[in-house]
């Protein structure tokens, strides 16, 4: 499985960069950085509720996507 961000395109709409959108939201740039590099493992809460008002957003997926992948879903009750 596999996490993709949509920050990138998000921010493109918004015509912000990484460093503007930390300064405006409060998130370390650290953070800002790895959500627009799809370099994460997990994602806090705080990010996620600061992200989604920040752009508006209502739904989680509008911020992040999972793209699974063969045998990730082996096992896995229907």
């Amino acid at each position: 499985m596999q996490m993709i961000s949509k920050l990138p395109q998000l921010m493109e709409v918004a015509g912000i960069d990484q460093k503007t959108l930390a300064a405006q939201t409060g998130l370390s740039p650290t953070t800002v950085g790895k959500m627009y590099r799809g370099h994460f493992q997990r994602i806090d809460n705080h990010t996620i509720k600061t992200l989604c008002l920040y752009f508006g957003l209502r739904k989680i997926d509008d911020l992040i996507s999972i793209q699974w992948e063969e045998g990730d879903l082996e096992g896995a009750q229907a």
